[in-house]
């Protein structure tokens, strides 16, 4: 399905007018955002921009098992509400007499890999042990709320030890609540990572490729709770750089700025059309890559949040690259992005995320791009007060024009749980991973097991 851009923008335009005139019959000072989900994708907060293709769709759908997801404790998780750009501390916090909390948490796996390099013939398999310590610190001042993270991945094979990794989040951010109308998030951070084997499009090296990237984040709200009208202003950047590899890997440095703007209009209490302009300008540091573009993304859709039942966001329009390079072809395709959380019961959830884009080739210099359709569904479910499952299923689909190679990668997942008193929970789960390509060196299956125990205060 195709939204005709010029009328979105129209619309939004036109609509500009109800903020002020909302926000004068609005009383409260709580957060907009705890009545009608903001963002991109409801309870999304990660400083990463969107448009680079090692941190997309396809990219994480080949690293499925990699690393764990961090913890998840139901009955000691306590997510901060109504946040724009702070993180939420899990368990019980260590309180300082100068008003910081700080929530520490750990999560220990060991398991088995049956494809360590995501191969298709010579697979090599092994044994892992991973690490993931988390700690939150919170301060809160005058209604504003500051928190500083770091998060911890540490990942080590006994049979593949050149695939060992160590990547590291570090995050400080704030939300600032200047008046019921105005607020603003703002983030800075680091990012220590890389990117398994077999989960890009570059030529696979004996090892992961590594990479570091300073990351900045700013959200501006304006329009108060209830009013009719709010409007969204956000900018992120990020400086990505490989450290390893560089053979394969010096085309891939790149920089990255995206600015957006977004209106939200309240058609009922808990629901609101939402009109978004979004662009993401990549410039590559190779002076012999042709990939330098902009990405402009033009949505309409809406947003709600019906009781505790449904809450998600839709949205549709059209995405347009434009490469500097006047000799590349300038695409354009239908663009959507989809977060839909239902729960008919207390204890029972089901997640449906989809997403549609156009992503540069990994390598940062081919002369293709990647079109990533993506479609996951999750359940999780809670037996008893201390035993609970979880379920998931994917699908990314990803065609690359310019050169002779479509994808389809598959995943499919299932855990249970066992809380053991408030602050542990052990786990046991199996993930497997296929893609299937039209380049058959590109195959491969990858089967993942894990017995999990995560802990907090």
């Amino acid at each position: 399905m195709e939204t005709r851009s010029a009328i979105g923008l129209i619309l939004a335009l036109g609509m500009l007018g109800n903020v002020m005139a909302a926000d004068a019959a609005s009383g409260s000072a709580a957060p907009a955002e705890a009545e009608v989900p903001s963002l991109n994708v409801p309870t999304v907060r990660t400083p990463v921009i969107g448009g680079d293709a090692s941190v997309g769709a396809g990219q994480r759908s080949a690293s499925a098992g990699y690393e764990l997801s961090g913890s998840g404790i139901g009955s000691a998780s306590t997510p901060e509400q109504g946040a724009i750009l702070t993180n939420a501390g899990k368990g019980r916090p260590i309180r300082f007499q100068n008003g910081i909390f700080v929530y520490p948490a750990a999560s220990l796996a060991i398991g088995h890999n049956d494809n360590v390099g995501g191969t298709a013939t010579n697979e090599k398999s092994s044994s892992v042990v991973i690490l993931r310590p988390e700690v939150v610190a919170e301060m809160k001042r005058s209604g504003d709320r500051y928190t500083f993270s770091y998060a911890g991945n540490y990942g080590h094979y006994a049979a593949s030890s050149d695939d060992d990794f160590q990547h590291h989040d570090i995050w400080l951010a704030g939300d600032n609540y200047f008046t019921t109308r105005a607020r603003l998030g703002w983030g800075v951070g680091y990012q220590w990572r890389s990117d398994a084997r077999g989960s890009t499009d570059r030529v696979s090296s004996s090892s992961p490729d590594e990479w570091h990237a300073p990351v900045a984040r700013l959200v501006g709200i304006y329009g108060a709770p209830g009013a009719v009208g709010r409007l969204e202003l956000e900018s992120s950047w990020m400086q990505k750089r490989y450290t390893n590899n560089r053979a394969f890997t010096q085309d891939s440095d790149v920089d990255m700025l995206m600015l957006s703007g977004r209106f939200f209009y309240r058609v009922m209490p808990k629901t609101s059309l939402v009109f978004e302009a979004r662009n993401t300008r990549s410039d590559y540091v190779s002076a012999t890559s042709t990939s330098d573009n902009d990405y402009l993304k033009l949505l309409i859709g809406a947003t709600w949040d019906m009781t505790a039942k449904t809450t998600g966001m839709i949205k549709l329009g059209r995405a347009y690259k434009n490469y500097d390079d006047a000799s590349r072809r300038d695409p354009s395709a239908a663009t959507w992005e989809a977060g839909v959380t239902w729960a008919p019961l207390t204890y029972s959830e089901f997640s449906l995320q989809s997403a549609q884009d156009i992503a540069d080739s990994s390598s940062g210099a081919g002369n293709y791009y990647i079109n990533n359709r993506s479609h996951s569904l999750s359940w999780n479910h809670k037996w008893a007060s201390y035993i609970s499952s979880s379920v998931n299923a994917g699908v990314v689909r990803s065609n690359y024009n310019g050169i002779a190679r479509d994808d389809t990668t598959k995943n499919f997942g299932i855990g249970f749980y066992r809380e053991l008193g408030y602050n542990f929970r052990a786990g046991l789960n199996w993930n497997r991973t296929k893609r299937d390509s039209t380049v058959n060196v590109n195959d491969f299956q990858r089967d993942v097991f894990m017995l999990t125990l995560e802990a907090v205060l």
